[in-house]
């Protein structure tokens, strides 16, 4: 398994957050990004970083099984969503927070201002977001295991229900109740344990942020046939919390946007089946001059 050169760690600190911070974990430090295999401190002239908005409830390390499989062209940037891994906590965060920073950091720190970017279920909402509100950060657009729709009257409750079992000190069970829903039933131990350790380091403060940022997203139903940047959407075959029929809703929707079906992959994609999700990732990546 080829190793990320990590380094040391470094704070960036913008406009207008105060003592808040946008991404702590230094993987993400745009003038010394950490792509898989090495450490390479200044990017290739041209080339476009690649940015993973890792999905609730995990954080970036979410993504540690994909990078692993990616063909290594260039930076791959992990920022994480306020409170998750090494992210400093915020209240009353939003999706489109998140997207707006997701913006500064790639207009500071990649080549042109773009980069390509992939957002897996929450992070495929910040990504959605960021296609819509800054275009021009976007050279490449895949959104996985996501939808563009805002939650309906139900999930609102559940997502209600959940914030309040984690307040009344029930965060184990509703874990426990969670996760198995994210995967495919046939997922190996291994993906589930990596998935249960990733998630049970989360606070239950920045889970509850998470809760309430995915509740009150807006619906970009209305948004998607202005997008004009190259899209990919993927799904897992047996998702059941985004399934392929929300997916191909979401491809049709967007112009020119070409849909992947994942088989035997859950609503976690790129965690059960990171070779298969690379590969689309890498070929999108290259087939893209623009």
């Amino acid at each position: 398994m080829r190793r990320a050169v990590t380094g040391g760690y470094s704070i960036r600190r913008f406009p207008g957050i105060g003592s808040q911070t946008l991404f702590a974990r230094a993987r993400v430090t745009p003038w010394r990004p950490i792509v898989t295999g090495m450490c390479n401190p200044h990017p290739m002239p041209g080339t476009h970083p690649l940015v993973l908005l890792h999905p609730y409830p995990a954080d970036g390390t979410f993504w540690d099984r994909l990078r692993d499989e990616l063909a290594g062209n260039g930076p791959v940037w992990t920022p994480e969503a306020p409170g998750f891994g090494s992210a400093a906590a915020q209240d009353g965060w939003s999706i489109g927070d998140t997207a707006d920073r997701v913006a500064t950091l790639i207009a500071e720190g990649a080549p042109g201002g773009r980069a390509d970017v992939m957002g897996l279920s929450m992070g495929g909402y910040t990504a959605l977001a960021l296609a819509v509100r800054h275009p021009e950060r976007c050279r490449t657009l895949i959104l996985a295991d996501t939808r563009g729709d805002a939650d309906d009257a139900p999930t609102r409750q559940g997502r209600a229900d959940g914030i309040a079992a984690i307040r009344d000190g029930r965060i184990e069970a509703y874990l426990d109740g969670l996760l198995p829903r994210l995967v495919a039933p046939d997922a190996t131990t291994d993906v589930r344990d990596e998935l249960s350790r990733c998630v049970r380091r989360q606070s239950g403060a920045a889970l509850i942020g998470a809760l309430g940022a995915l509740a009150g997203r807006p619906d970009r139903r209305a948004d998607l046939a202005g997008i004009d940047v190259p899209t990919l959407v993927i799904v897992g075959s047996h998702d059941a919390v985004t399934p392929p029929s929300l997916a191909r809703a979401l491809a049709d929707a967007i112009p020119g946007a070409r849909l992947a079906e994942i088989p035997g992959a859950g609503h976690l994609s790129a965690l059960e089946r990171p070779a298969e999700v690379a590969r689309l990732v890498d070929g999108m990546r290259t087939t893209t001059l623009r």
